[in-house]
């Protein structure tokens, strides 16, 4: 600013601020001269008396003024005064470059787009035109968003060299697929985008026969154009589909949604709006943003991905980040609450829609003190128990993730009634409930002389209460729905199922072993049964991606116990069994021949690969009932978690016997195959079943309730 302006801005800034002073003053002084019982006019009988303005305006005044002079003596505001504290412009990519585009053209000699890259003022022009012209569809950070591709990556759909991006702003790009809506039926459509999903080993939650039958679809209706899926064409913008980046959304229902309606994407073409240095420019700064995204994955140490993505698993991360039949951490995930409904978090290194303007700090202040830029996080992230993790782990865990693909998708609007809406409120929830105490691994003395291998019982201390955070779902909560500080791991009822007691006595009881356990938690299968439903879901993305030596500390720890968590010294090992004569003559087996016998073998040991054994089983001995009693009302879906162990999917018995032919049936299979001598009764029957009803669990196999079947609601089926 010159020195005549820079003077014009301090007379002018100093005498509007001397009149306002001075016209403040000089009602002050005319305040205290007001009469309040002096009548100044009459309008319709109503006196107009003299009342002085209430002092609190004046002061509210002098306030601003004091602040506003406090301002301008600490901050730029008078002319080219920079103020006491030297603040500058920190976020000045928008700032305009001093010189014109062509001139800064002139000076050039290079135009290839990696030289202009290097040229500062070519990039802030460039970023200028790209706010203008494209941060509509591609964001201001041009990673692009639903249906309009990440521009920084390397991916791309029409090439990547200088040409291409060039030939693509001046000509733009027209790209369609066909719809298949009237040439395969629904069927088909569900075929195909299982095999398609499959391709980036997604969605294994699909019988093979089904994704096999896809396959032949897709090379009788797609192949033409997209060969074997794992190559592109860039000729005719045609993706890859073997890879993580779904421009139209790779979830089950987008995937389904494209197979039905096609595809007409169009880019407009700026040659006519845009000089051939603008479109340069625009280019280099592309090229500019994608060398520093390359760069920041290039300064992430290896090492620590590696150990970041084993941790990822082990805190099963996937899981709740990622929607049934959605891409990998792209959050949509439904939890439902008392409150209301909470769906998890898109965790990839998108900008605008996940986590990648995050730093460490912001990471670890969502995992240790459940805090996110956008206000405090909900207990369904399990950060309580995360907070356990070091700081280590929760580095490599940070590297990982800025490693993973950026995906645009966007954060799903949580439904939580009021109060619980106000997430200033879970302040309060971390101050009552949050136990911040540091994990103590020493060995309590109640079991110090069972714990033979210390360092095997705090490894899995560590993995139990920190990234497995088993606490979470294996123990009951209150209204608050805070874990009960003293109830750890006895159990909770999610997602009409209940997460069974795991405290040692009952593992104890139930005939539970480490190698056994082990082999449950890191395969799915075991002596004593299989994993099913949320278990098999944390054993696929989880358990099975650990170490056995690791799962097995995790197992050794709960046989083992912790404080208020041992064996009682007069527990006793149930062991059933079998049926005996008084089984095969008593009037309840013919029952449980026609319903379970056919599968479950007529003896009760289980037939393979058909369905696995009842005798000896772990769910069928656990003191509560509600899981056996669940299982013949709602039916059970296959696990698919061991190739040849895929286990026939299990009908309900809802519709087929009574309440009380249920509990007698329940009552004979626990007593004979489980030693459990408790009688189940037609009322527990009835409870668990209503209680389905109500979360919408009851009936067929496996039915859930409606906004199970609604997963991304981002899909615009009109």
């Amino acid at each position: 600013m010159s020195n005549f302006w820079n003077l014009w801005a301090v007379i002018c800034t100093v005498v509007f601020f001397v009149l306002m002073v001075g016209i403040v003053v000089k009602y002050w002084r005319k305040n205290h001269e007001a009469d309040a019982n002096k009548s100044l006019a009459t309008f319709d009988g109503i006196d107009e008396n003299d009342a002085p303005p209430p002092k609190l305006l004046f002061i509210s005044y002098f306030i601003a003024f004091s602040v506003s002079v406090g301002y301008l003596v600490l901050y730029p505001g008078l002319g080219n005064w920079q103020g006491l504290v030297d603040w500058e412009q920190s976020d000045d990519k928008l700032s305009a470059p001093s010189t014109t585009l062509d001139e800064q053209f002139a000076t050039v000699t290079d135009t290839s787009l990696i030289s202009l890259a290097q040229n500062e003022a070519i990039t802030t022009s460039g970023r200028m035109l790209f706010q203008t012209h494209c941060a509509a569809c591609h964001r201001d950070n041009a990673q692009g968003q639903k249906h309009f591709p990440n521009l920084i990556d390397n991916d791309w759909m029409y090439g990547g060299s200088d040409e291409a991006i060039i030939h693509s702003i001046e000509k733009g790009r027209n790209g369609a697929m066909a719809g298949y809506n009237e040439v395969l039926n629904e069927d088909e459509i569900a075929k195909l985008s299982y095999y398609l999903a499959s391709l980036n080993q997604r969605h294994s939650n699909v019988p093979a026969v089904k994704v096999e039958l896809g396959k032949q679809l897709f090379t009788q209706y797609c192949s033409a154009c997209h060969g074997d899926g794992s190559i592109s064409n860039q000729e005719l913008g045609v993706p890859i589909l073997s890879d993580d980046t779904w421009l139209h959304g790779g979830s089950i229902e987008e995937i389904q949604h494209t197979i039905r309606f096609g595809l007409n994407n169009v880019m407009p073409a700026f040659e006519g709006q845009l000089s051939r240095n603008q479109i340069l420019a625009i280019g280099a700064m592309m090229t500019k943003s994608r060398l520093d995204w390359d760069a920041k994955i290039a300064n992430l140490d290896a090492d620590a991905i590696e150990r970041g993505e084993y941790l990822a698993h082990a805190g099963d991360c996937v899981a709740c980040h990622s929607a049934e039949g959605g891409e990998p951490f792209a959050g949509g995930l439904p939890f439902v609450t008392p409150f209301g409904t909470v769906y998890s978090t898109n965790i990839t290194p998108h900008a605008s829609e996940g986590i990648g303007e995050y730093d460490f700090e912001d990471f670890k202040a969502a995992l240790v003190d459940g805090k996110g830029r956008h206000g405090y996080l909900y207990p369904a992230m399990p950060y309580t128990s995360y907070q356990y993790v070091t700081d280590q782990d929760m580095l490599d865990m940070w590297e990982y993730l800025q490693s993973i693909t950026a995906v645009p998708r966007r954060n799903d609007d949580n439904s939580m009634i009021f109060p619980s809406n106000i997430r200033l409120g879970l302040l309060s929830w971390n101050i009552v409930f949050m136990d911040t105490n540091p994990l103590s691994y020493e060995v309590p003395a109640e079991i110090k002389e069972s714990v033979d291998d210390v360092e095997k019982w705090q490894k899995g201390k560590y993995w139990v209460a920190g990234l497995g955070h088993c606490s979470e779902c294996h123990s009951p909560r209150n209204i608050a729905q805070a874990i009960i500080a003293d109830r750890i791991f006895q159990g909770n009822l999610i997602d009409g199922w209940n997460a069974p007691d795991i405290t040692s006595n009952e593992l104890y009881t139930d005939g539970w072993d480490v190698e056994v356990l082990t082999d449950f938690l890191h395969t799915g299968h075991s002596a004593k049964g299989t994993a099913f439903a949320g278990m098999a879901d944390v054993v696929k993305n989880s358990l099975s991606l650990m170490t056995r030596e690791d799962v097995e500390s995790m197992s050794y720890y709960l046989i083992k116990g912790d404080t208020d968590n041992f064996i009682s010294p007069d527990a006793v090992v149930l062991k059933p069994k079998g049926f005996d004569d008084s089984a095969y003559n008593s009037d309840i087996y013919p029952i449980y021949q026609q319903t379970c016998g056919a599968c479950h073998g007529e003896d009760g040991k289980g037939r393979d690969p058909i369905a696995p054994a009842l005798l000896d089983n772990g769910i069928i001995m656990h003191r509560d009932p509600f899981n056996t009693i669940a299982v013949t009302v709602r039916g059970l879906e296959p696990t698919y978690l061991v190739e040849d162990k895929n286990f026939m999917p299990m009908a309900s018995f809802e519709d087929v016997l009574s309440d009380q032919q249920l509990a007698e049936l329940i009552t004979f299979v626990r007593y004979h195959l489980g030693a459990r001598d408790v009688v189940v009764t037609a009322e527990d029957v009835k409870d668990v079943r209503e209680t389905l009803e109500k979360a919408g669990y009851a009936g067929g196999v496996h039915t859930t309730p409606d906004m199970y079947d609604q997963r991304d609601r981002n899909i615009n089926i009109k």
